[in-house]
């Protein structure tokens, strides 16, 4: 309910940010132009991002989505095929999420495609969690003659924005999570106490926030005030449904995991991301568990892959993947979330077998 790319909220918000975006869109500058937009992992990058590509291609800009993989170039305008001719289009908007994880090889690969050599306005919109990579980005950006901007994604309520931003934004995700959840009157549902607190800032945390409140609600429970209660609320309401479905077995549900395997399967998935089958099987049997095809399979069954034939689709959106790492490692003070002993031998063992893997992957090249 959370991931950006179902849009279960309605957008709301950034109006200065998406204004800023439209006038570097339509600037008379030079044809080709980069934005690097950057910001922590939930201020709402991606939201922001798939927002400004739809309001472009309704001014009849033409869209497409490139994300690090073979062959993942997306046409944001279309159902089935992908169709990159910009016949009839205003210009070209190409978005690339998490740039900041594209070795700037590869991008300059990118650069280099000849979608982007015509005579339309193109504009590149990169997304990244800092401006770490930018200046490598912007030489080879610079090398084809492309324009640059940086454009950092400021907290929600910062000094000089809105102040009532977040109120806002927390109403609006409230009636929404509501809606689903078919609450009558949402206006009953109080928004926290401290939602002026630093650590809502973030867009994510202020959805968080306004989701547990609906949940809660609901369930007549008590919904926790700070970001790491959330956090440890929302999990736990995973690890129900894991319990859930391995109780269902009994009754006849196809699934074979009990909730502490697919705990460490989840664990698993956050760390290295969605992979092969086979590379899937090898990373759980690595870890000493059994069954990993059977585990594989109720994993996808939890966490649809979103690119097809992959496994091991993390927990989405990314800051609460980061948080569930967090909350199952030891050293947090989070009382009703326990650490799990086996998270830090299996980071271990993970981490060890991706250093053996990217060397023996160097060697062949060489």
């Amino acid at each position: 309910m959370l991931n950006a790319r179902y849009r279960l909220v309605d957008f709301t918000g950034r109006e200065r940010e998406r204004a800023e975006l439209a006038a570097w869109r339509d600037s008379p500058g030079p044809r080709l132009s980069a934005t690097w937009l950057h910001g922590p992992g939930g201020q709402g990058k991606s939201r922001l991002a798939d927002e400004f590509a739809a309001e472009s291609a309704a001014a009849g800009w033409k869209v497409v989505t490139a994300t690090h993989g073979p062959g993942a170039l997306l046409d944001a305008g279309r159902d089935g095929g992908v169709d990159l001719r910009p016949t009839g289009a205003r210009g070209l908007l190409l978005v690339v999420d998490y740039a900041d994880r594209w070795p700037v090889s590869h991008l300059t690969w990118l650069f280099s495609n000849r979608l982007f050599a015509g005579s339309l306005p193109t504009r590149l919109l990169l997304l990244a969690r800092s401006a770490s990579a930018w200046p490598a980005v912007r030489s080879a950006l610079e090398d084809v003659m492309a324009g640059t901007r940086d454009q950092e994604l400021r907290p929600l309520g910062a000094p000089g924005g809105d102040p009532g931003a977040r109120s806002a934004m927390f109403v609006a995700a409230r009636d929404c999570f509501a809606a689903r959840y078919g609450v009558p009157d949402p206006a009953v549902i109080a928004r926290p106490e401290n939602l002026d607190g630093p650590e809502f800032g973030l867009v994510l945390a202020v959805h968080m926030a306004a989701l547990v409140a609906v949940d809660a609600h609901v369930r007549g429970a008590q919904a926790p005030n700070d970001l790491s209660g959330l956090s440890a609320y929302l999990l736990n309401r995973e690890r129900r449904h894991w319990s859930r479905l391995w109780e269902n077995r009994l009754e006849g549900l196809d699934f074979g995991t009990a909730p502490s395997d697919m705990n460490r399967v989840v664990f698993t998935a956050a760390l290295t991301g969605a992979v092969s089958p086979d590379e899937g099987s090898a990373l759980l049997a690595g870890i000493g568990l059994e069954r990993p095809l059977r585990l594989l399979t109720d994993h996808g069954t939890c966490y649809p892959a979103a690119e097809p034939g992959a496994v091991l689709e993390p927990l989405y959106p990314d800051r609460l993947a980061e948080d569930f790492l967090a909350l199952t490692l030891d050293g947090h003070r989070v009382t009703g979330y326990p650490a799990a002993p086996w998270a830090a031998p299996t980071a271990r063992t993970l981490s060890a077998r991706a250093r053996t893997v990217r060397s023996r992957r160097r060697s062949r090249a060489a």
